[in-house]
């Protein structure tokens, strides 16, 4: 979904966003010169340096001190902390500066990464508790910057479960080896960013069992789907299909309901994943929407592991991290993320814009700036709409929503139904989210007509000047009939500033 909105504007040109240009980023940067002067040695521990802290350049990185920063929200089921009964914040359970990279192991991409950073990708990965783990990369094109996540989960039986695998660079499988052997590897969404390094992958794990959203697509054509109402042969015949058509073997499709009619079915067995439905750990619920209008089906799954109460989505939800306010040093705040310190070089991550600038590029808001009063660091609206709360990412308002509002809306409210959650793994920005079912709902809200106005507007407190980015892309989509027509109002709560 993000690359079609990237391949857009590349090919119109909307002026509004803005580029980093070329000189900001590390050309062919010596790798070594770059971490040596943000990462010190690492011990075997995960996330413990020489002295017990990531640093980069001897500024200390306490995320864990930050919850104030951080608790835009607070679920209404937050857990408790270590025995103190005090509930945690959105992000308390964040912590990215306790990563651990292995360079040495190798960033190079072959064959080819389908986007930058190709000649040196790092991997960071750090633990999400609960037996998760994230592994991080970064997602480059054009003028967008973005990382982009792996979520591993420890099955109680000792085997990895991996959800979107990545790039499998030296560094990342070495990272991922760490942890325990891979068994079990899904494929929760169709967009090309996220099953882009499937077949690499696979080729580094082919013991794995893989299964896939439906919709999928390989070089030789669609894969189809599998509804609850198929036989097991149908089911067989669908699956040894897509194993061809994807250029690696699956052994499965997760299944959806189908038409009306059969909606009242129920999954069978013989088309069930081995760690789903009753004898598995995990619930699912399926999203699968095909207009005849577009070029093919758009298709994302969700997944509950009971367990650890989380729920594991690809784009569904985001929460973007707010820049480490509480810095202690007279230096100018910077990401949340370290990894962006591989791409970009300081003086552009020490830009106090260069956050901001880089979240609304990549939710496609407009760089639309308000005086703050502190020279050289402006208000960007769109970004404090953003920050620091669990929303439905703008484009997917803009795109999917905006073109399939019930389809949309009954995915969520069958996630909400299972429930079973209180915390959220994404595979943008930061994870995990410590929320529930009704925060989960609240990111939602412009597709319920419950809604209130104060709904809407918590749920994304955007101006409506700044859905100009969004507006021009589907006003160049409808008009040029280059896919399904918006039958929905995506800006929904928005207000006139």
């Amino acid at each position: 979904m993000y690359l079609t909105a990237l391949f857009l504007l590349a090919n119109i040109g909307i002026s509004s966003i803005e580029a980093w240009s070329t000189s900001e980023r590390l050309q062919r940067r010596d790798q070594s010169t770059v971490l040596s002067s943000m990462i010190p040695e690492y011990d075997s521990q995960e996330g413990v340096g020489h002295g017990g802290t990531s640093t980069r350049r001897g500024v200390i990185l306490q995320l864990g001190g930050t919850s104030l920063a951080l608790s835009r929200v607070c679920a209404a089921n937050c857990l408790e902390s270590d025995g103190n009964n005090a509930p945690l914040s959105l992000l308390s359970s964040y912590k990215p500066s306790e990563f651990k990279t292995l360079p040495s192991a190798g960033r190079i991409v072959s064959p080819p990464a389908f986007l930058p950073p190709i000649n040196e990708r790092a991997t960071y990965r750090y633990a999400m508790g609960r037996n998760a783990w994230a592994l991080e990369q970064l997602l480059a094109f054009q003028n967008v910057t973005a990382t982009i996540r792996t979520n591993v989960v420890k099955l109680d039986g000792g085997g990895l479960w991996v959800h979107n695998p990545l790039y499998p660079t030296g560094e990342y499988c070495a990272l991922l080896d760490e942890l325990g052997t891979v068994t079990d590897v899904a494929l929760g969404s169709n967009a090309l960013e996220h099953k882009a390094a499937m077949r690499s992958f696979m080729r580094r794990y082919p013991g794995a069992q893989v299964w896939v959203s439906p919709g999928q697509y390989g070089p030789f054509g669609s894969c189809g789907d599998v509804t609850f109402d198929m036989t097991q042969e149908e089911v067989e015949n669908t699956v040894r299909m897509a194993s061809k058509t994807l250029g690696y073997k699956i052994a499965g499709i997760i299944p959806r309901r189908g038409s009306s009619s059969t909606s009242d079915a129920v999954a069978q067995k013989y088309m069930l994943p081995r760690w789903a439905g009753e004898a598995g750990e995990f619930d699912f619920s399926a999203l699968y929407v095909d207009l005849p209008e577009n070029a093919g089906p758009v298709s994302e799954i969700a997944f509950v592991h009971r367990s650890s109460k989380t729920l594991v989505v690809t784009d569904a939800v985001i929460c973007v991290p707010p820049v480490d306010a509480s810095n202690p040093t007279n230096e100018k705040p910077f990401p949340i993320q370290p990894i962006f310190s591989t791409y970009f070089d300081d003086p552009t991550i020490d830009d106090p814009t260069f956050w901001p600038r880089t979240v609304l590029q990549a939710v496609f808001l407009p760089l639309r700036q308000l005086p703050s009063g502190i020279p050289d660091n402006p208000i960007f609206p769109g970004y404090k709409a953003l920050e620091g709360r669990v929303v439905r990412a703008p484009i997917l308002r803009a795109f999917a929503d905006a073109r399939a509002p019930d389809a949309v809306r009954d995915w969520v409210s069958s996630i909400v139904q299972t429930g079973g959650f209180d915390r959220i793994l994404t595979a943008h920005f930061a994870s995990p989210i410590n929320v529930g079912p009704k925060e989960f709902e609240l990111a939602f809200a412009h597709l319920y007509d419950k809604s209130t106005a104060d709904d809407l507007f918590q749920s994304l407190p955007i101006y409506c000047q700044d859905w100009s980015t969004l507006n021009s892309l589907n006003s160049f989509i409808d008009d040029n009939a280059l896919g399904a027509k918006t039958i929905f109002d995506y800006r929904r709560g928005c207000k006139a500033e």
